[in-house]
């Protein structure tokens, strides 16, 4: 479920951060101007509707007419021929991407050609739109602002007067033309010209349309409904590169105007190609340098690495083409992009979050895929421009990421609770090193110098024996809390716990004295702590009687086992040794004994020497001592109770018995509860009852454990 909750808060700020993308201008630009080329890219060329045709005015009609490449210097009787022979051949909508606010230098001509235009009725016109700044000033005569004034700019009175319509064609002055005006707001609002083609084409005052049988006309009126209540601008949906629409040549329409080709020749099939049709004029050059001579060219996605762009009468066409057609392109509302970014934003974060890595990155590639397809068949099929820079470019990485981090986050987790369980069972530095490297299970074992301390607890088996296992098991785990908190503090570990047994190791390169003195102060701590532990016990509960022993030497500590199941251990004599210290501690009734090597160069400890001693299954001789504590805290009592036991042992390692087991038992009898002094009365004791032969040796031979 954490996962699941994590996952949830992933695909929220992945959604939050694709709604403050689609809100911010970076991102808005990304998406035009790289993810709609790529929708155009990956879309390619398609064909433009039929309905639609482009009379071009270009280099070689003004070749051929012999006339200026200007469309603006062009006699406007040659236009009156034109319109003329396409009001005749059923042209449905004749307009002129070409201005006429300048009269010609033949007013005939102008007559001539008004008299045409009235005539078919069903001529559209672009006239330009010119700005004006008004500067506003204070009462002081000072400028404080200005405004910027469009004014639209009619053909003269002549021409306006015969028009079917005029209206302005504008286009951002950006870089890239992607869209175009439908109304012009800074000019009174007026439709520009392909809403106004569009009027034009089901309008009742073009003869051409009245006399259509159209059953698109109610369509049509109900976009126009839609145009005028909705945006005043409308993304261009181009049909492929410069020239696409195949613009038929000024000249070759007038060729046939001119009767140059008989009944049923090219000319008379020209002519019957334009029934019905929305026949554009103006200028389209065919070639980068004709469009350099005259620029009335736009940047398109399409545009070519030559140079060569779409021309205006081409947008113009396209545009009204995408009105007659009801296929503008369309970007999805606003409303509809913030359910596709939040609902994206989710989807992705459950895949990266909810699944491992690998899984993730190729569903989420998938998913990616996926998405860019659908994203493309939207906008071949229907025209409608989906979100894909914000998907793909924002959302995707950063749930990828996120989806990484999470389960980089939760393996850490999962590793350091793996750490921390299996520090219970390892010392802590074993851990890191198994968790650190791989390798072989023995790779991190080492021969070092160590101080080992072994510890028991007296008459655990008959405690044992009659104790509830759940509650013994609780009172083990309350009691190793005291053994090993001392131990970690003084720099040592816990290398193995057998039942009621502990075995604890300070390691160091070399032999150390300061930290054979930090096992013994561990183990001085650990008895204070086990008299503390047995003090506070319920009256129920039954004390723990401790056993310390205290060895140095070389040991190997590393892993040991085979087959699949190790243990961490500690291997070496130096734990047989201390073992066997820690039991003799029952024969000689001690709490807390040492190897004398374990305290040499060791200070501030009173200690007792109690003589050489053969232990249990070894054969070298081991010199025993007695640990009593730190030598600040002891006090007369006990510095008098050692000088005179080193007095009597002294006696008894001379041989002399009777005067060493007449000095132990004044001992004793001073201080009944000292073991040591009790255990070597009773061997001199012994051995006056039966002496030993020659060669005997002072060495006491342990048999038992």
């Amino acid at each position: 479920m954490g996962m699941l909750f994590k996952s949830l808060a992933l695909g929220i700020a992945v959604a939050l951060a694709g709604i403050v993308a689609m809100a911010i201008a970076p991102w808005i630009d990304l998406e035009q101007n790289f993810g709609l080329p790529w929708l155009y890219g990956s879309r390619g060329p398609v064909a433009p509707p039929p309905e639609v045709v482009i009379v071009a005015i270009d280099e070689e009609s003004a070749a051929a007419l012999g006339v200026a490449q200007s469309s603006h210097d062009w006699p406007r009787s040659l236009h009156a021929e034109l319109v003329q022979f396409l009001s005749r051949a059923g042209a449905r909508l004749i307009a002129f991407d070409i201005t006429f606010d300048v009269p010609s230098s033949q007013p005939q001509q102008d007559r001539t050609f008004a008299d045409v235009i009235a005539t078919a009725g069903n001529v559209l016109v672009t006239e330009s739109v010119s700005k004006d700044t008004l500067a506003l000033d204070n009462r002081a005569g000072k400028q404080v602002a200005s405004v910027v004034i469009e004014r639209a700019v009619p053909p003269i009175p002549i021409i306006d007067r015969a028009l079917l319509g005029r209206a302005p064609f504008v286009v951002p002055k950006a870089a890239r033309v992607d869209f175009y005006w439908t109304f012009r707001a800074g000019a009174a609002d007026a439709p520009t010209l392909p809403v106004l083609a569009l009027r034009a084409w089901v309008s009742d005052a073009n003869p051409a349309a009245a006399a259509a049988d159209d059953p698109q006309r109610e369509r049509i009126a109900q976009q126009l409904a839609r145009l005028e209540g909705g945006a005043d601008f409308a993304y261009l949906n181009l049909y492929g590169p410069p020239r696409s629409a195949r613009p038929v040549p000024y000249a070759r329409v007038l060729e046939a105007a001119r009767g140059a080709a008989d009944a049923g020749s090219e000319g008379a099939a020209l002519a019957a190609s334009l029934r019905g049709k929305a026949v554009f004029v103006g200028f389209s050059a065919n070639s980068p340098a004709g469009q350099d001579r005259l620029r009335d060219d736009h940047r398109t996605v399409f545009s070519q690495e030559d140079g060569m762009n779409v021309s205006g009468v081409e947008l113009a066409a396209t545009a009204f083409a995408n009105l007659l057609q009801d296929r503008p392109l369309r970007r999805l509302p606003p409303r509809s992009q913030l359910a596709v970014v939040v609902t994206w934003g989710l989807l992705l974060a459950l895949v990266c979050g909810m699944l491992r890595p690998v899984i993730a990155f190729a569903l989420a590639a998938g998913l990616a895929a996926l998405w860019l397809w659908w994203v493309l068949d939207r906008f071949a099929r229907d025209a409608v421009w989906w979100p894909l820079i914000v998907p793909i470019a924002v959302q995707l990485p950063l749930a990828l990421f996120a989806g990484v981090w999470i389960h980089y986050r939760a393996t850490r987790q999962e590793r350091e609770a793996i750490r921390q369980a299996v520090g219970y069972y390892l010392p802590k530095s074993v851990v890191n090193q198994l968790t650190g490297r791989g390798g072989s299970m023995t790779q991190g074992n080492r021969v070092v110098y160590g101080s080992c301390l072994a510890t028991d607890v007296s008459q655990y088996t008959t405690l044992a024996e009659g104790m509830d296992p759940a509650r013994l098991g609780s009172l083990l785990n309350e009691y190793f809390a005291h053994l090993f908190v001392p131990v970690e503090r003084s720099g040592g570990i816990v290398v193995d716990v057998v039942g009621d047994a502990m075995v604890a190791l300070w390691t160091a390169t070399a032999p150390d004295a300061e930290v054979r003195r930090s096992a013994c102060g561990a183990a001085l701590e650990i008895a204070a702590a086990v008299d503390r532990f047995n003090r506070e016990a319920p009256a129920q509960r039954p004390a723990f009687d401790t056993r310390f022993g205290l060895h140095c030497g070389g040991v190997m500590v590393g892993n040991v086992g085979a087959s699949g199941h190790y243990e961490y251990r500690a291997v070496g004599d130096l734990i047989n040794t201390a073992s066997r210290l820690e039991g003799l501690n029952k024969l000689l009734g001690t709490r807390v004994l040492a190897s004398s090597a374990m305290l040499e160069g060791v200070e501030g400890l009173q200690t007792r020497a109690l003589g050489r001693f053969r232990l249990a299954g070894k054969t070298l001789e081991v010199e025993v001592v007695e640990l009593l504590g730190v030598a600040a805290n002891c006090g007369e009592d006990d510095k008098r109770r050692c000088a005179r036991f080193e007095a009597a042992l002294a006696s008894y390692l001379t041989g002399n018995w009777a005067a060493a087991a007449a000095a132990f038992s004044a001992i004793v009898a001073e201080w009944p509860a000292d073991g040591p002094s009790r255990f070597y009365r009773d061997r001199c004791e012994a051995l006056l009852v039966n002496p030993p032969g020659e060669g005997w040796q002072a060495a006491v031979t342990v048999s038992t454990k």
